[in-house]
């Protein structure tokens, strides 16, 4: 074999490797943000009731994260405008408590 066709040969296996790393990483959950859709929507319908009940005109773009310990969490949401009319995110940490009925939003502190 010719020294070009080993170099070429080196190359492909290289640029093989790099593409199943990356694959690899990936499939692991390494590109993952957040918790899973599944997990926050009783705390999205909490925290819409609260948005509601306290006029705030937000909605959530994204739960960033969510801690669940007993009765309590906290979740840290990215919040936007609730008709969607600016493509701005603001960060906002809601306090939740589960009662007989299920989750409710409590608090919340913004600019976090």
């Amino acid at each position: 074999m010719s020294a070009w066709r080993r170099r070429t040969c080196c190359i492909s296996a290289a640029l093989s490797l790099v593409l199943l790393g990356t694959a690899v990483l990936l499939a692991c959950g390494c590109a993952k943000k957040g918790p899973a859709r599944a997990e926050t929507a009783p705390f999205e319908a909490a925290i819409a009731a609260y948005l509601k009940q306290n006029n705030l005109g937000m909605k959530v773009a994204e739960f960033k994260s969510l801690t669940v310990t007993g009765d309590s969490a906290t979740g840290t949401v990215a919040m936007q405008e609730a008709e969607g009319m600016y493509d701005l995110k603001v960060t906002w940490v809601f306090t939740f408590r589960k009662d007989k009925d299920g989750w409710k939003a409590v608090s919340y502190k913004s600019g976090q």
